[in-house]
């Protein structure tokens, strides 16, 4: 495991903080403070940050012709977007949803990668992770700009019917033909668990085949590190606090690896004096209230944003025991009353010289 903990008071880290209102993009919805440190400072990485797939997404980088470099990852990330935005009516996962229950439609390679491999968490999850959970959202009042449920009681039986079409296991995928296909009508793909992850990952192929070798990826939750620093020194992430916006409850430092931080922070809303989340429960349909936020450091962007994700669903005890199981993958889980609990190999090492 390629990563340690920093917890020191006396010097500043390099963090990413998520914010879930726009309003607030004066404070960025990723802030990246430098490390101070002794000595001469090393060179300062190429940096550019951009407005994409609903957050901001920054590139840190060094090398030779960085700049060419970084404007292509950023292409990369809007082409992939093109592809998996399910609120874009002409993606490819939009037009696999208004055929759901009716027809196969031809996909990228791309999409076809990216839907395999969610497919595979879901699997892995048990469905914890369920990218048909589209329903569900809508359900809950999380497809519209300002999530809000009516306040009418809906009743079981309709939550019942929703239910019965979210289903990862109805998504047939032909890898031969290159289509996609969801079984049921009414069914939908929300990509918002994974397309962060999967897009992150592109943009860093795009790096490496351009010569960069030591680079810094975030949207939003998602932050993949490639490499080291200049120098040699460790990428330093700081994990936000769910309930004290604008702090930390600390740091990992990473190379070659991605960390991804789910919180019930993000979207949210009170309905009848319960605090209604994001996160949904594909298997009960509903919220999830037992965790405050999870972050998953694994070996790709991807899966640690998947497994976010999915941690989330499974709580505290049922996702550890995953994650412990997992190879070169952590995870620290703070419940609903503000208690952190970790994996077996969870960096905890402190004051160390990164």
């Amino acid at each position: 495991m390629k990563c340690r903990t920093l917890f020191r008071r006396d010097v500043n880290t390099e963090c990413f903080i998520s914010f879930r209102v726009l309003a607030f993009l004066s404070f960025a919805l990723c802030l990246m403070v430098p490390l101070q440190l002794m000595g001469a400072s090393p060179p300062e990485p190429y940096s550019e940050t951009r407005m994409m797939l609903h957050t901001l997404v920054e590139i840190k980088a060094y090398g030779d012709n960085v700049e060419d470099a970084v404007k292509a990852a950023f292409n990369e990330i809007e082409r992939i977007n093109l592809f998996l935005n399910n609120y874009d009516p002409k993606s490819e996962v939009s037009l696999i949803n208004a055929a759901a229950g009716l027809k196969e439609v031809v996909i990228s390679p791309e999409t076809l990668e990216a839907l395999m491999a969610v497919q595979f968490y879901g699997s892995l999850t048990d469905g914890a992770l369920d990218i048909t959970v589209g329903p569900l959202l809508a359900f809950w009042g999380f497809t519209q700009e300002e999530p809000a449920r009516e306040a009418a009681p809906h009743s079981s039986n309709e939550l019942d019917k929703i239910r019965q079409i979210v289903d990862y296991r109805a998504l047939r995928l032909d890898a031969i033909n290159g289509t996609a296909m969801l079984l049921k009508r009414g069914m939908w793909i929300d990509a918002g668990s994974f397309t962060k992850g999967y897009a992150v990952d592109r943009a860093a192929r795009v790096l490496k085949k351009n010569g960069v070798q030591r680079a810094l990826i975030a949207a939003g939750g998602t932050i993949l590190a490639v490499g080291k620093k200049s120098g040699g020194k460790y990428w330093q992430v700081g994990i936000r606090h769910p309930r004290q916006e604008g702090k930390l409850m600390g740091s990992v430092a990473i190379e070659d690896q991605a960390i991804s931080t789910s919180g019930d922070y993000e979207r949210f809303y009170r309905f009848k004096e319960r605090r209604i989340c994001h996160i949904i429960d594909p298997r009960s349909g509903q919220p999830i209230e037992s965790v405050q936020s999870i972050s998953v450091i694994a070996p790709s962007a991807m899966a640690s944003d998947a497994l976010s994700t999915a941690l989330f669903v499974l709580g505290t005890h049922e996702g550890l025991l995953l994650v412990n199981n997992l190879p070169d993958t952590e995870a620290l889980v703070v419940d609903q009353g503000g208690v952190q609990h970790t994996s077996r190999g969870w960096p905890t090492h402190q004051n160390q010289e990164f």
